[in-house]
């Protein structure tokens, strides 16, 4: 049998050309057509999950609809808690709210609170939120008998909590959030 090795030789290199050239063609074509199709931010990484959620528990999502349970649950008391403050100032413990939140890029948790009516005593209160590396931070939701306010919250799939101390030293008392 004879062979020619230079007739195998061209035909690798036709076969190594072709290879080259198809590749570097997907590769100027990949591009435009993956930034059709790229995905936004929000749609691309799904929230950090930071605890375990109870899969009975409705969940609140950003743009406001629920699942696991009825519509008017949002911003109502049964999607919060009850918090507790010891007197002498010292946080009392922290309190989970009932439904679980899905946040998204750049979303915020509201709190609303108030001391309950037979209370004559006033606290400072402080919302669970998260920086932007996604740990979690207390932030100030307000002093007195009543308040609300809107914290950072950003892509994380967890609980809101709070948590209160008396501003007076001998009072003690409970606040209804949501």
């Amino acid at each position: 049998m004879i062979t020619f090795p230079h007739v195998r030789t061209t035909q690798v290199r036709l076969c190594v050309a072709a290879a080259m050239a198809v590749t570097c063609a997907a590769m100027l074509i990949a591009p435009g057509t993956a930034s059709a199709s790229t995905l936004t931010e929000s749609e691309a990484t799904p929230p950090v999950q930071v605890e375990p959620i109870d899969p009975s528990d409705p969940v609140i999502h950003t743009d406001g609809t629920i699942t696991g349970g009825d519509s008017d649950l949002l911003g109502t008391d049964r999607c919060g808690s009850t918090a507790s403050f010891p007197p002498f100032g010292g946080y009392g413990p922290v309190s989970q709210a009932t439904c679980a939140y899905i946040g998204s890029p750049g979303a915020m948790a509201g709190y609303t609170w108030s001391i309950a009516p037979f209370s004559r005593s006033e606290a400072c209160v402080s919302g669970l939120g998260y920086n932007a590396a996604k740990s979690p931070v207390y932030f100030g939701v307000g002093c007195g008998k009543s308040g609300a306010k809107n914290v950072s919250w950003g892509n994380v799939f967890g609980y809101q909590k709070l948590k209160a101390y008396a501003t007076g030293l001998l009072t003690a008392g409970m606040i209804a959030w949501h």
